[in-house]
């Protein structure tokens, strides 16, 4: 078979974005499981350096696993935008998926499993201001990595409880972001082609003059690097009825990958590769756990919930391997994962439309009023 006629048999994105049809439930479970053990090595050492992978990827696991999860977060929310009623049904949306499972989750850190690890007294760590700033900033996403009184201090990575969170600002702002351009005319058919030409170049400029050193990053600087890969999922879900997914491109991107390394487009030729590699990787995984995963999302618990489990089990065991830690860990943060999604987050996302139709009668009565 020649490469037309291949394609000509490919599916194009439009052909997957049915959850029968994808893997991307799976995906960002698989994800959330990598950057699980990317933190094994973080918490365990205190740098992210001690990866065994990290000299080859240029980026530690768990960052390269936070890259897919933005991409596919860009595709998967585009969509729910395109299928939306309104603008405030995608707001309550985003709204119902992120916060009830944080919220469940910074309280328990910070008001059950704070005063059993800290080394200071139970009176005297309620008392502390450290204890409701943690809680404050970390809702309000100010912060995802303050500290809490006394709390893992011995631990090599000391000063940072939940580090994961600090990814969840910038991907709500991505929402934001998505939002005032969808409200804009984003999806209008119409302006199709004006709009994925206008989003290709800022996904392909945003970040060319990013610091060399990812840790001189501060926040402007980390937007701007989500914003390559979430909106280079959207510029996919935006050119969904033309993009054809085959693993004959594989090679020539990750070729791409290889050559932008050390240059300014290197953010850019990550994300082609790897945004593509996990579109193609969503056609091929199938089998019972991918409809397991559909009917039980637990990706999102488990990136939430497993650095303090890690955490945690550090400071009962400081001694354990970062193997052993990834194992324990895993073991005992898939049924809270589990029950999270089944008692929290599922539940949430149902009041969706009740939300939504609320809020819209009560702003028709205003209006009725006002007038």
């Amino acid at each position: 078979m020649n490469f037309r006629a291949h394609l000509a048999t490919s599916p194009r994105l439009a052909d997957i974005l049915s959850p029968d049809r994808n893997s991307f439930g799976l995906l960002r479970f698989a994800m959330a499981t990598l950057v699980l053990v990317s933190h094994s090595y973080l918490y365990a050492a205190g740098t992210s350096a001690a990866e065994p992978l990290q000299p080859w990827l240029g980026r530690s696991l768990g960052e390269c696993a936070v890259r897919v999860f933005f991409i596919l977060s860009g595709v998967m929310v585009a969509q729910s935008f395109d299928r939306s009623r309104s603008l405030v049904d995608f707001t309550v949306a985003r709204v119902l998926r992120i916060f009830p499972a944080l919220i469940v989750c910074v309280l328990v850190v910070a008001f059950v499993l704070g005063p059993i690890v800290s080394a200071l007294p139970v009176a005297e760590y309620f008392k502390s201001p450290e204890l409701y700033s943690y809680a404050v900033k970390t809702l309000t996403l100010a912060t995802g990595s303050a500290p809490l009184p006394g709390v893992f201090e011995t631990n090599a990575y000391a000063g940072y409880v939940n580090s994961s969170l600090w990814t969840l600002k910038y991907e709500v702002a991505c929402y934001v972001g998505l939002g005032a351009l969808g409200a804009a005319g984003l999806f209008d058919r119409k302006l199709r082609w004006f709009a994925a030409a206008g989003l290709a170049i800022i996904v392909a400029t945003i970040s060319l003059t990013l610091p060399a050193n990812p840790d001189d990053y501060g926040f402007t600087q980390n937007l701007r690097y989500f914003v390559v890969y979430f909106y280079g999922g959207v510029l996919a879900y935006l050119l969904r009825d033309y993009l054809m997914i085959t693993g004959a491109l594989l090679l020539p991107l990750f070729l791409l990958f290889v050559a932008s390394v050390q240059t300014p487009f290197a953010e850019v030729g990550a994300m082609l590769f790897l945004g593509y590699g996990a579109l193609w990787a969503a056609t091929k995984m199938r089998g019972p756990l991918r409809g397991l995963c559909n009917r039980t999302d637990a990706s999102f618990g488990i990136y939430i919930f497993a650095g303090p489990v890690q955490q945690t089990l550090l400071w009962l065991f400081p001694a354990i391997s970062p193997v052993v830690l990834t194992l324990a860990a895993f073991a005992i943060v898939l049924p809270l994962a589990i029950a999270s999604w089944r008692f929290v987050e599922k539940p949430s996302l149902q009041l969706r439309s009740i939300i939504t139709n609320w809020l819209r009668s009560n702003g028709r009565r205003a209006e009725t009023v006002s007038g």
